[in-house]
């Protein structure tokens, strides 16, 4: 061995030794040989999967142990859901790398993505349906706001996410369909944020704080943990826009 490749041997074993237990940012990648399954236990994801797991825990035992009001309580209940299912559609996609990975993976993600839009949807439909029964006005508070916000940019990003994969042709073709993915990917990201600030601001509302007696901060918290296990894994070739 020359000493160029002693020199470079012991680098790379200095940089092993030194290198965090749970990775490096982005550093999070499915092996060749390795199932599709354990991506969503990767890296930090199971610190997301804690967060988006509570999350859900926490919104469901405050729904049940109070009067369940239909079609109203199904708001939270597929709310918190939906955002459980979309926080698995990111984590299955992440370390995919290879082409085979990259097409089982965007099968799995679309899947979890039609069932966080169809409970989605669904808890719209509830609050609406509920609202005209009641005879109440809508976005009276920061959270209904946001809601309305999330819910129109969450068609956009389905929309582009479907065509972009299954009919290029709408972009011109494959490779100016592949540009737009990194939006895609980013926007992912940014609403995964806004679900979970929405979740905390439902916290501030009347019914959310004072009757389910929800808690900003243990929402917070779940929020945290959920951002730690998805953030570290994101690889930032992938986003640049500039």
């Amino acid at each position: 061995m020359s000493s160029q490749d002693t020199t470079q041997a012991a680098t790379a074993a200095s940089a092993s030794e030194q290198e965090p237990l749970l990775g490096r940012p982005g550093d999070v990648a499915q092996g060749e040989d390795v199932n599709l399954l354990y991506n969503f236990v990767a890296g930090t994801a199971p610190l997301a999967q804690v967060g988006g797991l509570v999350l859900v825990a926490l919104v469901w035992a405050a729904v049940f142990t109070h009067r369940i009001l239909i079609p109203f309580s199904l708001h939270p209940l597929l709310n918190s859901l939906a955002i459980l299912f979309a926080l698995e559609a990111i984590l299955v996609l992440q370390p995919t790398h290879t082409a085979d990975q990259k097409r089982k993976g965007t099968y799995v993600h679309a899947g979890f993505v039609i069932l966080a839009a169809l409970c989605f949807y669904g808890a719209l439909a509830a609050i609406l349906v509920h609202k005209k029964r009641a005879g109440m006005s809508h976005f009276e508070s920061p959270h209904a706001i946001l809601g309305v916000i999330i819910y129109s940019v969450l068609l956009i990003q389905a929309f582009i996410g479907f065509t972009q994969y299954f009919v290029p042709d709408l972009y011109g073709g494959v490779d100016n369909a592949k540009a737009v993915y990194k939006y895609h990917r980013l926007s992912g990201y940014l609403l995964l944020t806004l679900f979970l600030v929405n979740v905390i601001l439902a916290s501030l509302t009347p019914y959310g704080g004072r009757v389910l007696n929800l808690k900003p901060w243990g929402l917070a918290l779940v929020s945290v943990l959920t951002v730690a296990g998805v953030f570290p894994r994101i690889k930032k070739q992938k986003i640049r826009i500039f």
